[in-house]
């Protein structure tokens, strides 16, 4: 075991001194001062608007249609991010842009809202700009009541197609709109007129300030993995579904906050990518809970619900994935799926630390001990290792690490290993993001500071999460002339070698360490070496892909004895 965890922080210690990131430089920049960028809480709708693309490529061009009734406005594009704490930086300004006040348009062939304006305003991003949540903010500059009036159009900024970064946030885009009463629909009854929901929604309108959006469960999350400075880029739920191969791309996918509405596509592209070793994190609740469908080149969201859908493939209809035909719940991918859910008013939900504190190196350094508490993080809605877990469900090995006992079920945080090798992590809370950060103090009465042992334990956890899987076993047979060592492993495309290392003796030994010799780099199962002179040695094997390499796989002490001569 000692062996294990030295070579393990060596590793550690390695991939910290990896060259700087785009996210590294991106934030040494300055920031604004949140005063002049960040949204009031429920203003008047004196000036709205919505983008065409829900993301872009770097050197593409978002297109606004921006609606007011005021003369003039401007439009401030932000990158939000971390910035030294300021949280944003003032990237480009669109000057003296003059207002028209549009309509709303209904599609009654459709039934869909829709608020077809026309362009009023372009933004083209620059080539070298890095990959995140983008924020145009609205600002009217007329004088009157409604002067500095805002409103916001959230985009996301790919990253170049030549660039593939360790982690890759996905954007919940798809929940936001589903969310969104704007003109009078969503897909829910209860913020839908006549408390009839609709059965399609689009992203061709304005996103109303009691929608969702990225600042409720996910930008926590950015401030904290751009303050880390993680090799990280950004990409929406549309993007998955229109490049499912793209979450192959990286080590790392996280599903960032409440992202509750997904395509059959996303899910088999995260299905595939779990199964060809990428490790997944949900640092939410409620994800993949409803399928959907896209319409009208991904523009308009359809989803019929509690609704008859006339859609004839089963595998298509639009109900809860663990009612399909053949069902998918989520806890086959996530290992527990949502069961939970209660108003704010009736308190705060907290996570007590698991008996896996005592022993797990996700827990190490973090100060946290089994029983310990972290404090109103669960939130509103919540997922739960189920009852009864349909046999789909079923994960061996599986770890608990935080848990909620009580109504009206309990939370659970969880990681499991797939046969892959990829781990996942389910976070199984709302608001797990949110003591990462200082950014929602104040929300629903919350006074908490961030938790630093929460903090500690997020490192740790992406510490593993973004490293490709260890080799299963590493085993040396030691003949009369040759000495060959067999590294079996999960088959990993990105994998590029085994780096295979020899350390004299049975103590505990770091990798950089003066008396440790790299063996081999090889591509194949098998490496070989002149016969070892007689003493003990310990082998180490490390997977190594484009991004790092993963914890070693050691072996037990080999005794190499003096060979017998041949008479």
């Amino acid at each position: 075991m000692g062996i294990a965890i030295a070579a393990i922080l060596a590793a550690g210690s390695l991939a910290a001194g990896a060259p700087a990131n785009p996210i590294q430089g991106e934030n040494a920049l300055p920031g604004s001062e949140p005063a002049s960028w960040i949204q009031p809480a429920y203003p008047p709708t004196a000036i709205e608007g919505w983008a065409s693309e829900v993301s872009v490529l770097p050197g593409e061009t978002v297109h606004l249609h921006v609606s007011t009734a005021s003369d003039r406005y401007r439009v401030e594009i932000y990158r939000l991010g971390w910035y030294g704490g300021l949280g944003a930086r003032l990237v480009a300004c669109i000057p003296s842009c003059s207002g028209e006040e549009q309509g709303e348009r209904y599609g009654r062939e459709t039934g869909v809202f829709r608020a077809d304006w026309p362009v009023t305003d372009t933004y083209t991003v620059p080539a070298s700009a890095a990959s995140g949540y983008y924020y145009a903010l609205l600002r009217d500059t007329s004088p009157g009541d409604n002067h500095d009036a805002r409103g916001w159009v959230v985009f996301v900024v790919r990253e170049p197609p030549t660039q593939h970064s360790r982690i890759l946030v996905q954007v919940p885009v798809n929940t936001w709109q589903a969310y969104n009463p704007w003109g009078g629909k969503s897909l829910y009854p209860f913020n839908s007129t006549d408390l009839v929901h609709a059965v399609r929604v689009s992203f061709d309108r304005p996103l109303a300030y009691t929608a969702q959006g990225p600042f409720d469960a996910e930008y926590n999350l950015v401030r904290f993995l751009e303050r880390n400075g993680y090799d990280v880029s950004y990409q929406t739920d549309v993007d998955t579904d229109e490049h499912p191969e793209s979450l192959l791309q990286h080590r790392l996918v996280i599903v960032a906050g409440h992202d509750e509405y997904w395509t059959k596509t996303m899910r088999d592209a995260f299905d595939a990518a779990r199964d060809a070793g990428t490790n997944l994190a949900f640092t939410g609740s409620n994800a993949a809970y409803w399928q959907i469908r896209y319409e009208n080149d991904h523009r308009t969201i359809v989803g019929y619900k509690d609704y008859p859908d006339p859609e004839p493939d089963p595998a298509l209809k639009t109900k809860l994935f663990r009612e399909l035909v053949p069902p998918r719940p989520e806890c086959e991918l996530m290992g527990v799926m949502h069961m939970g859910l209660r108003e704010h008013e009736y308190g705060p939900v907290d996570y007590t630390v698991s008996q896996a504190a005592a022993t797990d190196p996700w827990f190490a350094g973090t100060g946290f001990a089994p029983g310990d508490k972290v404090l109103d993080v669960v939130g509103n809605e919540w997922d739960s290792l189920p009852r009864t877990p349909p046999s789909e469900c079923a994960k061996p090995g599986m770890t608990v690490l935080f848990q909620y006992h009580g109504q009206p079920v309990d939370a659970d945080a969880i990681r499991y290993t797939a046969p892959s090798g990829a781990r996942v992590f389910a976070g199984g809370a709302q608001q797990l993001s949110w003591p990462l950060d200082t950014f929602n103090l104040g929300r629903f009465g919350r006074t908490l500071p961030p938790d630093t042992r929460f903090q500690q334990f997020m490192r740790n956890a992406l510490d593993d999460l973004t490293r490709p899987a260890s080799p299963i076993a590493v085993s040396v047979r030691v003949r009369r002339r040759t000495t060959t060592i067999v590294v079996r492993a999960h088959s990993d495309a990105r994998v590029k070698e085994y780096d295979v290392y020899r350390h004299p003796g049975a103590q505990s030994f770091a990798l950089d360490a003066s008396d440790v010799r790299l063996v081999c780099r090889t591509t194949g199962a098998a490496c070989r070496q002149r016969r070892l002179k007689p003493g003990s040695y310990r082998f180490a094997a490390l997977a190594v892909d484009q991004w790092g390499s993963s914890y070693p796989t050691v072996t037990q002490t080999i005794v190499v004895r003096r060979a017998r001569r041949a008479r």
